[in-house]
């Protein structure tokens, strides 16, 4: 085995040599003491420190105001489920059928409002159109009453033409006492009935008793210096028809047209037969 080369330590890294004596022992021990002293007065003046950012934090704290913090309400806990008794379910099965006995009858008794408001209404449709036909019956009424005095009249002044003497009188007694010349204008067939009764009633001096074939049978004129007066049938009965609001109903003038249709009514429906009844003429 070979023999390890040997360090050599060159002269500039050897320091003085110094005799080792007691003495350095003791100076090394108190170095130490130094540097424990100078360690605890460290340790010292960093819990002083220490204590001081303490004291200074609880101090800037303390000037802080408090932040208030609300809680939360804490949920409160579902209750168990509790079942309906039986009474329980007694009562809300009664409480169900009273409210559903409410819930018809108020339903029925709204249902009862609207039949007996429709009912309303028809009875007053009913009622208005009974008016209306009752208006309408009673012109038709009238109407028929008017035909069948119409055809009375005439078959009466055919049958009896001394009918025509009270409305003679009536005429002339209404007038002042008449001066000649006067004048009776008569139907030629009622003047050869009443001549001689009117010859007796009637001034021969004053009076003149003309046949005229235009006056139909039943009327007459009468002709004095200051009045003429037109008494045929046909003025006096448009007067009535004037009277009873029927005027603007050709078919009951006395004159009807041809094309009238009067109501069935046997045997006065029908008009005179020309052997009853003088022709028409036009007045003068």
């Amino acid at each position: 085995m070979p023999t390890p080369p040997r360090r050599v330590i060159p002269r500039e890294d050897l320091t003085a040599w110094e005799r080792w004596e007691l003495g350095a022992l003791n100076e090394e021990a108190a170095e130490r003491d130094r540097a424990e002293q100078v360690a605890r007065e460290a340790a010292l003046a960093a819990e002083q420190a220490e204590a001081a950012a303490h004291a200074a934090a609880a101090a800037a704290v303390a000037a802080v105001p408090p932040v208030v913090v609300e809680a939360e309400p804490v949920p409160e806990a579902e209750p168990a489920v509790q079942w309906p008794t039986a009474e329980e379910i007694d009562a809300i099965q009664q409480q169900a059928q009273r409210e559903g006995f409410e819930a018809g009858l108020e339903a029925g008794r709204l249902a009862a409002e609207a039949e007996t408001a429709r009912l309303k209404a028809v009875l007053t449709t009913l009622e208005g159109m009974a008016t209306r036909f009752e208006t309408e019956l009673a012109d038709q009424t009238l109407d028929l009453a008017l035909v069948i005095a119409r055809q009375l009249a005439r078959e009466a002044v055919s049958a009896d033409r001394a009918l025509l003497l009270p409305l003679v009188r009536e005429a002339l007694a209404g007038l002042p006492p008449a001066k000649a010349p006067a004048r009776l204008l008569l139907n030629p067939d009622d003047l050869a009935a009443l001549e001689v009764q009117l010859t007796v009633e009637l001034p021969p001096e004053v009076w003149r008793l003309v046949p005229d074939p235009t006056m139909e049978s039943g009327g007459c004129r009468i002709d004095t210096a200051n009045t003429r007066i037109e008494l045929t049938l046909a003025e006096r009965w448009a007067h009535l028809t004037r009277v009873l609001g029927r005027q603007q109903h050709p078919d009951l003038a006395w004159h009807a047209p041809a094309a009238e249709h009067e109501p069935p009514v046997a045997p006065l429906a029908a008009e005179a037969s020309p052997a009853q009844v003088e022709p028409d003429a036009t007045d003068e």
